[in-house]
């Protein structure tokens, strides 16, 4: 990554040969001359500016657009002085179009240099062969620069119950200083579809997507996506004053791009609108063209053009490299966006397949193409494709793909709990990175690696990291990002056992994600408030925001989030008894996980099914559903969850007095814990599971005298190994006839709102206690609650469309 690139993102090391020879021809790049034979070619500067550009990329076609943008940098080129400048440099060459041994024209794609090159050692150069070979040469041809990586697709990565964020910052080096230009972030709006044609729908999403790859990935600005609430700019117009000022105060942007697609006949016209959102000043034009991707492609040259913001230390925006010229192309890249943007993942591999069927060398149709393959669990073959344009980015030196390649591959990592994997090809791929990124990406970095400090159980640098990241995200006026920071300190919070902190926080990023207009955040927050609520005692609330989140993740087909949702909601539904609901959704989202081929949602599903079948003291089924749980996890490598149901398969063997199925299970969560980069999070449990095992084996006194001790150890802490441990303690306590120290346990109180469990074991403590009026009553109110119209699921939420 550290070589410099020239204009359209080729390596150019310095100590690349600059006479080269091919066949009879000489070709001297310092010196701008041609000779054949000793012979020196009379050649136009412009001529040679062409032959140039093309030698320095042999290994792909240049666009029509990418020659334009080198050659005029400053006005528009006809195809008539393309194809006029095209005949002169083959001439000078001795080629021509019918043999085009040294310059092809590939159809559909532009010109490709293929004439044999090697190095000419004549040590007497020639000269240029005419005073006019001498003219200075475009910036963007003639010279190295170096690609800055001023726009990163994607944005915030919230996992399910914990924040992983985006993986994409060492620890060794802080985010740099924001560049001092003053950055443009524009927002997209989705385009508006005036035709009403059924075969244009994918416009909407796929047109603006389209638009962002291809701005984005040439220039100094920053591409937002639009709050949810300006999802259909016809309702809310550009001129609008309050919609500029509430576009602004929802996403930090300072400009907003509007489009709006009609049919005239055979073609079709795009209206486009550039509205700087603080002054109101307006860049419009109406693009005509056979089909809406071919426009497209020309709006964001116009977009680009208007809005090219100044470098840091004087470099220049280079242009990219395998970019999605090709109208097809384009089309097809278009559809898989909106398809990925709707959650069909499958319908859009097919898409970016059809892209690189075309052309194997784009690399942003194959990072898209991973991003799927890894949603639906090709994991394999994901990875495979984000290695391969992670390998092509660093070796042609494109900062963009390369570190998006990387987050993908880290984020997969990361997702299996290989923490220091993660962190360690990141620090790797950015060792060589030295420019300052924008704002926006700073925000996203100290996030990303503020949740690898998180999972390294290193807090304190955590919360510097998300503190760091609010304060940024609040000075700039993103509410999403405000958002993403306060989510992520929750996590950080809930670690350390302040439930209460944690809920707070949730709430707080739960209200900027709502302003900041992002649904999809707002789903994800909800569910993890869900599940907070829930562990804090609160479980009637955590039904309605499961709830919410799972209303909201249906409206917006948001298949991930809706997945876990469910299965939260089911955990809620089976605490109150509610488990025909519960085993709808288990079952649901189990159809729909073996209908996607999905093992982590199958997962989810069946550890779901077996807390059920425990319910009905089906201890046969429930640990078979356990077993089938470990195994999916274990196949994804997601060590962190197969830990889990290891420790629910030690309790659960042991209630069905299975004693050597809870040691077997006890012996393979040590082996995990033996083998895992981290330990203390498994470790963690291991004084719970070695007093279940004492129990099992006979010991109940000294299993809960133990188990006692170590609820006493852990002080304030409300965590789920806490409450694990108390509830258990509880039950064992009553088995010895305890009952008294069951309803003194401090930590039970914590949950005793009005979270079922707590409730019941309150009554059964009540009852042994010889308390029978104030068990009747705590029993009314348990009762009560079972029957709570939060918790009446209505038909539509019980199925996964």
């Amino acid at each position: 990554m550290a070589e410099p690139i020239d204009g359209t993102g080729s390596p150019a090391a310095a100590s690349d040969p600059q006479r080269l020879r091919s066949g009879e021809y000489r070709i001297d790049l310092a010196a701008r001359g041609i000779r054949r034979n000793d012979v020196a070619v009379e050649v136009e500067a412009k001529v040679f500016d062409l032959i140039a550009l093309l030698i320095a990329h042999p290994d792909r076609a240049l666009s029509k657009r990418e020659i334009g943008d080198a050659l005029w940098p400053d006005r528009a080129v006809t195809d008539a002085a393309l194809s006029q400048l095209l005949r002169k440099a083959r001439r000078a060459l001795g080629d021509d179009g019918e043999a085009q041994a040294s310059i092809r024209t590939v159809h559909g794609r532009g010109l490709q240099w293929v004439g044999a090159l090697e190095a000419d050692e004549d040590p007497n150069p020639p000269q240029a062969a005419a005073a006019e070979t001498t003219a200075t040469m475009p910036a963007s041809a003639a010279a190295p620069r170096r690609r800055l990586p001023y726009w990163l697709l994607g944005g915030l990565v919230v996992a399910v119950l914990i924040a992983t964020a985006v993986l994409m910052w060492p620890a060794s080096r802080p985010p740099a200083a924001v560049p001092t230009a003053a950055p443009v972030r524009i927002v997209l709006l989705p385009t508006v579809e005036r035709s009403g044609s059924a075969d244009l729908a994918w416009v909407r999403n796929g047109l603006t997507g389209l638009i962002g790859s291809l701005l984005g990935d040439r220039s100094g600005i920053e591409i937002l996506a639009p709050p949810d609430a300006f999802g259909d700019p016809a309702v809310h117009p550009p001129e609008d004053a309050d919609t500029r000022r509430r576009l602004r105060e929802a996403s930090g942007a300072t400009h907003a791009a509007f489009t709006e697609l009609r049919t005239l006949g055979p073609l079709v016209e795009l209206d486009l609108r550039v509205v700087a959102l603080d002054s109101g000043v307006e860049y419009r034009e109406v693009l005509r063209g056979s089909t809406p991707a071919a426009i497209a492609v020309d709006a964001a040259a116009r977009v680009r053009q208007r809005l090219q913001q100044p470098l840091p230390d004087g470099a220049v925006a280079a242009a990219a490299t395998a970019e999605i010229q090709d109208p097809f192309v384009a089309e097809a890249y278009a559809r898989g966006i909106d398809a990925q943007m709707r959650g069909d993942q499958t319908g859009a591999k097919k898409y970016f397949d059809i892209c690189l069927d075309h052309d194997p060398a784009l690399l942003w149709p194959r990072l898209h193409l991973a991003a799927a393959q890894i949603a639906t669990d090709e994991v394999d073959s994901g990875v495979a494709n984000a290695e391969r344009v992670a390998e092509t980015a660093r070796r042609r030196g494109l900062v963009a793909p390369y570190l998006q390649a990387t987050r993908q591959l880290a984020s997969v990592a990361f997702r299996r709990g290989d923490i220091e994997a993660a962190a360690t090809r990141l620090d790797a791929a950015l060792a060589d990175l030295h420019e300052p990124l924008p704002a926006l990406a700073q925000i996203d970095l100290l996030v990303a690696y503020g949740s690898i400090e998180s999972e390294r159980g290193r807090r304190r640098e955590a919360r510097e990291r998300f503190d760091e990241a609010l304060a940024r995200a609040r000075a700039l006026g993103d509410r999403r990002r405000e958002a993403s920071a306060l989510f992520n300190l929750a996590v950080v919070e809930n670690a350390e056992g302040d439930a209460e902190a944690a809920i707070a926080r949730l709430r707080a990023a739960l209200d900027a994600a709502r302003a900041g207009g992002d649904g999809g955040l707002e789903a994800a927050i909800l569910l993890n408030l869900g599940g907070a609520e829930h562990n804090a005692g609160r479980s009637l609330d955590a039904a309605t925001l499961l709830q919410q989140g799972l209303r909201l993740a249906r409206e917006r087909a948001d298949r991930q989030v809706q997945v876990f949702s469910a299965i939260g909601l089911g955990w809620v539904l089976n605490a109150f008894e509610r488990t025909a609901d519960a085993g709808a959704l288990g079952e649901a989202v189990l159809r729909h996980a073996e209908h996607e081929g999905n093992a982590y949602w199958e997962a989810e599903a069946r550890w779901l099914l077996s807390a059920l079948a425990a319910r009905r003291k089906d201890w046969t089924g429930a640990l078979d559903q356990l077993e089938r749980a470990r195994a999916l996890y274990a196949a994804r490598g997601m060590q962190r969850n197969v830990g889990q149901v290891l420790a629910e398969t030690v309790q659960t063997a042991g209630h069905a007095g299975e004693a050597a199925r809870a040691h077997a299970a006890a012996e393979a969560y040590r082996r995990l814990a033996d083998e895992a980069t981290d330990a203390r999070p498994l470790a963690e449990r291991l004084p719970l599971i070695d007093a279940q095992l004492r129990h099992v084996d006979g010991d109940a006194a000294g299993a809960t005298d133990a188990l006692a001790a170590f609820v006493a150890g852990r002080g304030t802490d409300r965590g789920p190994v806490t409450q694990a441990a108390v509830f258990e303690l509880g039950r064992w306590q009553l088995d010895l006839g305890r009952s008294e120290a069951t309803l003194a346990l401090p930590a039970l109180t914590t949950w005793l709102a009005d979270q079922p469990a707590a409730i019941a074991l309150r009554v059964d403590a009540l009852r042994a206690a010889g308390r029978a009026a104030e068990a009747d009553a705590a029993q009314a109110r348990l009762d009560a609650l079972r029957h709570s119209p939060q918790l009446d699921l209505p038909a539509a939420l019980r199925t996964i469309p």
